[in-house]
């Protein structure tokens, strides 16, 4: 009977470990995104600087965020690091779209969204190859 329910659980996705990994990315994203500008504002940072390190915190927010999906879930950690990614994407992108409306260009958009979706997957494999 043991076996059984083990085999069931591991076949489906589970949504409440995306839903803890994108919450953390999230939450790394906001806490990355404003301590980047505090960087920017209290040092002599060139602003060219600035796309390059924005990039950097959305992929490790992705990351971080598959990566605590993945050992969540206890099992298949690219699917469950991936989903986190794209789910951060998501969540993101509609943040942005209702604080900031306006003109949206799709190559920043997919470039966004490989960096998360690719970053989370990133995650979930580490987040699974590290489990103890």
């Amino acid at each position: 009977m043991g076996l059984e329910l083990e085999k069931e659980r591991s076949r489906g996705l589970n949504l409440i470990a995306i839903s803890r990994g994108t919450l953390m990315g999230a939450v790394a994203s906001l806490t990355g995104t404003l301590l980047m500008a505090a960087l920017f504002y209290f040092t002599s940072l060139s602003e060219r600087a600035f796309p390059y390190i924005v990039s950097f915190v959305l992929f490790l927010s992705g990351m971080l965020g598959g990566s605590l999906a993945a050992r969540s879930a206890g099992n298949r950690g690219l699917i469950h690091g991936l989903a986190a990614g794209t789910a951060l994407f998501l969540l993101l992108w509609l943040t942005a779209v209702a604080v900031l409306p306006g003109p949206v260009t799709s190559g920043m958009l997919l470039k966004k969204f490989f960096l998360l979706a690719s970053g989370g997957a990133l995650g979930g494999f580490l987040g699974i190859a590290l489990l103890p």
